[in-house]
């Protein structure tokens, strides 16, 4: 029995407009295309395989007949029968669905959350979830347990809620997303994403994987020229039949997606009746945020792992990271929704539109202005809750607790937990480093200040081109202005770049770029001009970099004691370092890719194993060359000591 919590669901909207919810013609079509596309790869699929077996009966029963040709006939209905058993053994490789190594809640666990978990659901008009799943993540999700029956019966729909989201919104946003979810389970047109998925897992292991039929039909092909070329003819064929069912499965995908993002939209107008037009979308603007600060605990929690340390509360880390970032950044709003008169809300926008974007055909969501678009085309005004999302829970500090220790492997049960209050100590210290000090204008934050020059003398300035006073301005305010220039700057750079490559495509029929009308054969130019603007910006900052250091060298010639020595080598350090970590990424980035291409097919020729062998060679060469120059590298002492480490070996 659920205890009454009235208290806890915020209240919605007051008006809700009329036909809000109602699905729309675009919708409708894209639902209709999906289906058909789902029916078509559906008849491609089993119907190559009733044609393999038909053509395996009959070559059987003409074989039984026509004692002349017996051995051709048979050959060809093993080949025939070969084919339909590969097409076959796909409808096998169909798993299960559902989510495992999460904690699941039960009603009698959590009688508020299920509470406002079935009111929610209820008045969303959709079914009740049949299993409530907790994650870490900062995602909602509803998810199903599939096998191949689903194809011609229904499966209830589970909720997974994930409590990095629930440690980062309001109660009212909270209700927001969670509302967006249970538009999904009232949608029958999920059923379409149902039957994808499992088409998907169908499709996906007979085009991608190698099993004991592809070595059979690989060692068929190995052995005597008179049975060899039966290998040879099925594996022309097998290539065929994984040609054409991918060709059929990535039609059908295109649909599906194209209707996928209806859905969420759709979904989003459910969340909006339920929430109004703000909660949705502060929702989504909390979320970016959400995930840095959360990648940056599970960072800082595995660093502290590896020091033989568990954290009793991570959820207490990822609000504090949050915290420091917004310090780092210099933005007090990072992670919060900017404030609005209420009577300005309806206009405002959180999100802008780029002039590129993704192309759509592969997306599933909708980009998030076009979903703040959505969410207040038909605006909905409703009161914010500001509680915090976890009042939905019993014990929370109980439950964060629980989910916090759950995210260690079992390598890690014999670590000791420390307080929480310790662990912040611990990730307040990490946030102190000078390089992160504010007063620096972030000039060190993310990019090096080294690497720009092959020689360390390039990087000051020439002997007495300062003058006396060059500490006192040397990090202006503007400073500021310039790095989020170049922050932008790379940002169109790369846009324009995948524009150029066609890898992205542009925003609309009318694009525009820094106010002017941005067309295709315009994309060289554009690249071409936001090159040099760049190289301009870099360089007036790399000037500013040198005259940090000169300036800092002129104090320390002047200090004497040996100083000016002392910053020299620890820039040559520094020089060294940086050039060496930057030579491993790139030979690791070029083994990676090399590694992706060779193996892409499933089968690796020896051409192929021998480029993957020279690219292993490269990255092992320049292993070697850092443990071989290890002795020659010796910091000075006070550098040692701050490293904690006996010697650069």
């Amino acid at each position: 029995m659920l205890t009454s919590t009235p208290d806890i669901y915020p209240a919605g909207p007051q008006t809700i407009p009329e036909h809000l919810t109602k699905p729309t013609a675009r919708y409708r079509l894209q639902a209709w295309i999906a289906l058909l596309s789902l029916l078509s790869f559906v008849v491609l699929y089993f119907g190559l395989a009733y044609w393999f077996g038909h053509q395996a009966w009959a070559m059987v029963n003409l074989a039984i007949r026509d004692q002349e040709h017996v051995f051709v006939d048979l050959v060809v209905a093993a080949i025939s029968a070969a084919l339909a058993v590969f097409l076959v053994k796909g409808l096998f490789s169909v798993k299960q669905g559902a989510q495992s190594g999460h904690l699941e809640l039960r009603p009698e666990e959590e009688p508020a959350l299920f509470e406002f978990l079935y009111k929610l659901a209820d008045d969303a008009h959709a079914p009740r979830p049949h299993r409530v799943l907790l994650s870490e993540s900062v995602n909602a999700a509803v998810f199903y347990d599939l096998s191949i029956a689903n194809l011609l019966f229904p499966t209830r729909k589970n909720l997974l809620v994930g409590l990095a989201l629930v440690n980062t919104l309001t109660i009212a946003e909270f209700k927001a997303v969670l509302a967006h979810e249970f538009g999904h389970f009232a949608q029958r047109s999920m059923a379409v994403g149902r039957w994808v998925y499992i088409a998907q897992q169908v499709a996906g292991h007979l085009v991608s994987q190698r099993d004991a039929f592809d070595k059979f039909v690989d060692g068929l092909s190995r052995i005597d020229l008179r049975i060899a070329w039966v290998g040879w003819l099925l594996q022309l064929l097998v290539w065929s039949i994984r040609s054409l069912v991918e060709l059929g499965f990535r039609a059908l995908v295109i649909a599906e997606r194209a209707l996928s993002r209806e859905m969420e939209m759709q979904a989003d107008l459910v969340a909006v009746s339920l929430t109004g037009s703000e909660a949705l979308t502060h929702a989504l603007y909390k979320l970016g945020p959400g995930e840095a600060a959360w990648g940056r605990t599970m960072s800082f929690v595995g660093e502290e792992c590896a020091r033989n340390r568990k954290i009793a509360d991570v959820f207490a880390i990822q609000s504090r990271v949050l915290e420091h970032l917004r310090v780092v950044y210099g933005d007090l709003q990072y992670g919060r929704v900017p404030p609005v008169a209420r009577e300005e809300a309806p206009a405002r926008r959180l999100f802008k539109a780029d002039f590129a974007r993704p192309p759509q055909m592969w997306a599933t969501h909708p980009l998030n202005h076009e979903r703040e678009e959505n969410a207040k085309r038909t605006y909905v005004e409703a009161p914010l809750d500001e509680r915090s999302a976890w009042v939905v829970f019993r014990d929370a500090a109980a439950l964060r607790e629980k989910a916090s220790l759950g995210l260690y492997n079992e390598a890690a049960a014999k670590v000791p937990v420390i307080a929480t209050s310790e662990a912040i100590e611990r990730l307040d210290a990490e946030f102190r480093r000078e390089f992160l000090n504010r007063f620096y204008r972030g000039t060190y934050l993310g990019r090096s200040v080294v690497r720009s020059k092959a020689k360390v003398e390039d990087l000051y300035e020439p002997a007495g081109s300062l003058p006396p006073d060059a500490l006192d301005t040397i990090y202006p305010a503007a400073l500021s202005q310039q790095f989020e220039a170049l922050r932008e700057m790379q940002r169109e750079r790369a846009m324009l770049k995948a524009l150029e490559r066609g890898a992205w495509q542009m925003a609309g029929n009318s694009t525009y770029f820094r106010g002017k009308p941005l067309r295709r054969k315009d994309l060289p130019g554009a690249v071409a001009g936001i090159e040099r603007e760049l190289a301009q910006l870099e360089e007036r900052l790399n000037a500013h970099d040198r005259t940090c250091r000169s300036a800092h060298l002129m104090v320390a010639r002047a200090s004497g004691g040996g100083w000016e020595a002392y910053l020299k080598g620890q820039l040559s350090l520094m020089h060294y370092a940086d050039h060496c970590a930057a030579d491993l990424r790139d030979m690791q980035g070029m083994l990676s890719n090399v590694y992706q291409v060779v193996t892409a097919a499933g089968k690796v020729s020896k051409e192929k194993f021998e480029r993957l062998h020279s690219a292993c060679g490269d990255m092992y060469r320049c292993l070697s060359a850092v443990y071989v120059e290890a002795p020659k590298v010796v910091p000075a002492q006070a550098v040692l000591e701050r490293l904690g480490a006996a010697g650069w070996h």
